[in-house]
């Protein structure tokens, strides 16, 4: 099985997961309160922005594209007809929300989190995109 591969299955693994316990996640308050439910959902959103992150890294290598830094590497999809431009546009923001999650996990903007939960779709077409390429591959 390929690296994509792999980490294609494990983006959809914690999709999955997160649209699980999304109804456990009544508010921000709950991941304040609740510290599993917090590094559940906290983990889950960081893996899957550092997946779609290296999955754009994998993708802009095999066309021999260069990228600076993680948010390069998402927009390079822009150069492949299968990914819009909105959709590159939207996803070029996770490098930073993963920065975020990191970084700023003290003073963490649970709003933010919970929004983030119920915008998922994007990934998920990435996820269904990259698929299809594999599968053409």
């Amino acid at each position: 099985m390929s690296h994509l591969v792999e980490r294609l299955t494990e983006l959809r693994r914690h999709l999955e997961h997160l649209r699980e316990i999304r109804p456990r996640v009544t508010g921000a308050e709950i991941l304040r309160r609740d510290l599993s439910l917090h590094n559940d959902v906290l983990f889950s959103l960081q893996v899957i922005c550092q997946l779609v992150i290296d999955i754009s890294g994998e993708l802009s290598s095999r066309n021999n594209q260069r990228f600076g830094d993680y948010t390069e590497s998402v927009r390079n999809l822009a150069a492949r007809p299968e990914f819009s431009a909105t959709l590159v546009n939207t996803l070029s923001r996770l490098p930073g929300f993963r920065n975020v999650l990191i970084h700023e996990y003290v003073t963490l903007d649970f709003q933010q989190v919970v929004a983030a939960l119920d915008r998922l779709e994007p990934v998920e077409e990435f996820a269904e995109i990259v698929r299809r390429l594999e599968l053409e591959a």
